[in-house]
């Protein structure tokens, strides 16, 4: 056996990784996962927000959301999130979580009906993380 500590990305390593907790997953439940993207453009085709998820085992997983500081405050945020989580709801799902730091944007989920169910201090020695959920069905 031979231990290796690496610093830089291996696309093929970690699909690797990834294939073979998926595999040993599926022992349990099928590994339905499923990309989600949206995307916010303005007239010109840039890229003004948008969400990067995936739906999995009856849950949307927010992994990013940014919206260009141009468009915070009108709406955007909230209509990104409401489209990810009727897209979800089409896939089955039946509850929504996302993580978020302290300096993020814990009160705009909170809003939305997103709530905490833990949090984690100590990030950069400075920051919390905060862990919400809604339930969607």
């Amino acid at each position: 056996m031979n231990y290796q500590l690496h610093s830089t990305p291996d696309e093929n390593e970690e699909k690797q990784i990834l294939d073979g907790l998926w595999k040993h997953n599926d022992h349990f439940a099928p590994a339905d996962i499923q990309p989600l993207r949206i995307t916010l453009k303005d007239e010109s085709g840039d890229i003004k927000g948008g969400i990067i998820a995936r739906t999995w085992w009856g849950g949307l997983d927010i992994q990013y959301l940014w919206v260009a500081a141009e468009y915070q405050r009108n709406g955007v945020g909230r209509e990104l999130m409401q489209m990810a989580e009727r897209e979800a709801i089409e896939r089955g799902c039946h509850f929504s979580y996302v993580d978020t730091f302290s300096f993020q944007a814990r009160g705009f989920y909170i809003k939305l009906g997103y709530s905490e169910y833990g949090s984690l201090d100590g990030f950069s020695l400075k920051f919390s993380r905060h862990y919400l959920v809604k339930q969607l069905v």
